[in-house]
């Protein structure tokens, strides 16, 4: 067997290998996935608790924006005329 047979021999089992560590690893993240992945009626929890947390931060803008509405002109700036 010539060098470059052998040479070509060794990539190709060097590619093998990669190809199978590569294989294996994709199978072990798709496991992983699975078992973290919540039953359908936990993430509908998640999914409605996610929306209730984005309406309570909404309500503090809100109600920030109410305060500072109230307190009058006091705090309003002044207007600046750009040419």
């Amino acid at each position: 067997m010539s060098d470059a047979q052998e040479a070509g021999s060794a990539s190709e089992a060097n590619r093998a290998h990669i190809d199978w560590f590569c294989d294996w690893v994709r199978e072990g993240a798709e496991r992983a996935s699975d078992m973290l992945k919540p039953p359908e009626a936990a993430g509908k929890h998640f999914r409605e608790a996610r929306i209730e947390f984005w309406r309570g931060i909404r309500e503090l803008i809100d109600h920030r924006i109410d305060r500072l509405s109230r307190t009058g002109n006091a705090n309003k700036g002044t207007r600046v005329v750009v040419e």
